[in-house]
């Protein structure tokens, strides 16, 4: 059975709007210290779902909300995710910056007739995560299931 839906101009506001706050939050809070976090919009693509992602990065754990649509017509995909910055875990390490993490997803069907579907998966990332530099970046993840399952290209810009 299909849930009702919120227009897409609603849901591009409430991402936008959340993004200031969070932007206006992070930097209120590090007015006259050094930054240690940071907010960021993103892009990210892959073969099928395309989409945004909004998340914020704060010490060793980034978080973010996303919105998907899939290319084919299958559905929509909202998202939340939180990771641990690996990297910053393992001592000495000098390499390119990892992030091990899970999500819940949920994919609402362009078909009417179809259920709703809810999954939790595992998924890894190597790239920039700490969003500390305003400007651009780029990141890797491989989500290990549902609907978002397989690689994305992640390319944002950080506040």
């Amino acid at each position: 059975m299909r849930s009702t839906r919120l227009p897409r101009v609603t849901l591009i506001l409430v991402i936008a709007m959340a993004s200031l706050v969070l932007a206006a939050v992070s930097a209120s809070a590090q007015w006259g210290r050094q930054r240690t976090s940071g907010t960021a919009l993103s892009f990210a693509y892959s073969g099928d779902e395309n989409g945004f992602r909004l998340e914020h990065s704060q010490d060793q754990v980034v978080y973010g909300i996303g919105y998907f649509d899939d290319d084919d017509d299958r559905g929509e995909t909202y998202c939340a995710e939180i990771g641990l910055k690996a990297t910053d875990v393992i001592e000495g390490y000098g390499g390119i910056p990892f992030v091990l993490g899970g999500g819940f997803y949920r994919l609402i069907p362009d078909d009417a007739e179809l259920d709703e579907v809810d999954d939790f998966a595992i998924w890894a990332g190597a790239g920039d995560f700490d969003h500390v530099r305003k400007g651009l970046f780029y990141q890797y993840r491989y989500i290990f299931s549902g609907p978002l399952s397989g690689s994305q290209g992640v390319l944002g810009w950080a506040f």
